[in-house]
């Protein structure tokens, strides 16, 4: 008898799993910054401190998308994929002349610093509206687009490790479809080859999100 008090006890679980079991397709895009970082290059053995424009809607624009999994109705895991941007605003200035003259003349990711991410979501229910909270790790793969002394690169590479923290909002509007806003975070470790050696900077983005979520 208990053995079998047991097993429904399993099954009723098992259902209430299934039951609460959804998953979500997302696309957001919104306003994306970076804040200054200092940029190495391993070549000069020189370094200099750096602002960074996002230029979130100057073509081609800032755009994520995402896929969660609802594993209860409480806990998931998502797959984020962030077309981030980041454009150096110190070119030609003093404090990017390395030895012998060297600067840059180019120092972008106009097609993307692009991390992707695997995370862990939590969300709550409040009202009509559910909040979330989330965070995870992943990588990047960046449009390296660097131009200093004359030597050009201009390449997708592998950027290194990532980390990402993401909160928000999601808004029902039908039993299919919510209106998302959100805030999301990648701090990024950049070390990619360019012409003559390697550049690294730890370049963060902060973003604030509206998408629209189709559940299924």
């Amino acid at each position: 008898m208990n053995r079998l008090k047991i097993g429904l006890a399993g099954l009723v679980i098992s259902m209430s799993c299934a039951a609460w079991a959804e998953s979500e397709f997302t696309v957001y895009s919104g306003y994306q910054s970076s804040p200054h970082s200092t940029v190495e290059n391993t070549n000069t053995g020189k370094s200099f401190y750096t602002g960074w424009e996002g230029k979130p809607f100057s073509f081609p624009i800032y755009l994520g998308l995402r896929y969660t999994d609802w594993v209860t109705d409480d806990w998931g895991y998502a797959v984020n994929y962030a077309h981030t941007k980041a454009y150096s605003t110190d070119l030609n200035s003093s404090s990017n002349t390395g030895t012998s003259g060297n600067s840059y003349t180019r120092l972008e990711f106009t097609d993307g610093a692009n991390p992707v991410t695997v995370i862990a979501m939590r969300r709550f229910t409040y009202r009509s509206i559910r909040p979330h909270v989330g965070a995870g790790i992943g990588i990047s793969v960046p449009h390296v687009e660097v131009t200093w002394s004359g030597n050009k690169t201009f390449e997708y590479q592998y950027g290194g490790p990532v980390a990402t923290l993401l909160a928000g909002f999601n808004y029902p509007i039908s039993d299919k479809w919510n209106l998302l806003t959100e805030f999301q975070m990648h701090y990024m470790m950049i070390d990619v080859a360019i012409t003559g050696g390697r550049l690294k900077t730890n370049l963060i983005t902060n973003a604030l999100n509206v998408g629209v979520s189709y559940r299924f």
